[in-house]
C-alpha cells in the first residue's frame, strides 16, 4: 500500500490517471495479487483511489487536493453548520454558467466523453456506477467549461454529493431520470449555450428537494 502511496505522492500516478492492470501493477510491486487487492482497497477507503465500472473501468488516481474539504463537508452537515440546501444553492447558480461555457468551448473530445458517460449511465442497472457516471458527466461539463476555478468548484461538490449519496442512498434511490442528461448533452453538443444554462437550472432546481430529502434520511440514521 505505502509503495503505491509514495508513487501518488511523488507524481509517478496523477490524478484522473488510471492505474495499470493488477497483473502488472502486481509484477512491478513484486507483491501477490490478494495483497494487491487488499491495498487497493485500504487506498480506495482512504479516498485516493477511486474504482470505476463499465466501458471506462478502472482504478484511477483521485484529487488529493479534495480530500480534506470532502471529509470536513460531511462533518459540518452532521453538526448543523451546512446543509445540503446550502450545497445545492451553490450548484443552482454555478452549474447553469458552466454549463453554457462548455457549450461553446468543449472540445470533441471533451464531448465523446460526456457522450460515453451518458450512454453508460443508460445502460448500467448498478445504481452505485449510475450515481458514479452521473456525478462524472457534471465533473467533466466543468472541465470542458475551460474555467479552473469552476472545475475546482464543482470536484469539491461533486466528491462529496456522490460519496454521500453512495454510501447512505437507498437502493431504490435515483436522484433523476438519465433524459436529464441526455437532454443536456444534446444542448452542449449543438453548442446551444442557452438552452444549456437553462436545462442546467432546471435540473438543479430538480435535484434539490431529493438531496434535502436523502440528508433528512441521514440525520435520522444518525440518531438511532
Amino acid at each position: 500500500m505505502n509503495s503505491i502511496k509514495d508513487a501518488i505522492f511523488r507524481g509517478d500516478f496523477s490524478p484522473g490517471q488510471s492505474l495499470p492492470s493488477e497483473k502488472e501493477l502486481s509484477l512491478q510491486l513484486g507483491v501477490s495479487r490478494p495483497v494487491l487487492r487488499e491495498a487497493l482497497r485500504v487506498l480506495q477507503i482512504q479516498g485516493f483511489l477511486d474504482v470505476r465500472r463499465g466501458s471506462r473501468g478502472g482504478t484511477y488516481v483521485t484529487d488529493l487536493s479534495n480530500i480534506s474539504i470532502r471529509d470536513n463537508l460531511e462533518d459540518l452537515l452532521r453538526i448543523g453548520k451546512l446543509s445540503m440546501a446550502d450545497l445545492t444553492q451553490a450548484r443552482f447558480l454555478l452549474e447553469p454558467e458552466v454549463f453554457r461555457l462548455a457549450a461553446q468551448n468543449a472540445t470533441e473530445e471533451q464531448l465523446q466523453e460526456m457522450e460515453e458517460v451518458v450512454h453508460d449511465a443508460t445502460v448500467t442497472k448498478d445504481q452505485k456506477l449510475k450515481i458514479k457516471l452521473h456525478s462524472d458527466f457534471h465533473r467533466l461539463v466543468a472541465k470542458a467549461s475551460g474555467s479552473p476555478i469552476y472545475l475546482r468548484f464543482m470536484q469539491i461538490i461533486f466528491d462529496f454529493m456522490e460519496v454521500f449519496a453512495i454510501n447512505i442512498q437507498p437502493e431504490y434511490f435515483q436522484a433523476h431520470d438519465d433524459q436529464d442528461h441526455e437532454e443536456i448533452f444534446a444542448a452542449l453538443k449543438s453548442r446551444d449555450s442557452n438552452l444549456a444554462a437553462t436545462l442546467a437550472k432546471k435540473h438543479a432546481e430538480k435535484i434539490t428537494g431529493v438531496m434535502i430529502k436523502l440528508e433528512k434520511q441521514w440525520l435520522k440514521s444518525l440518531e438511532s
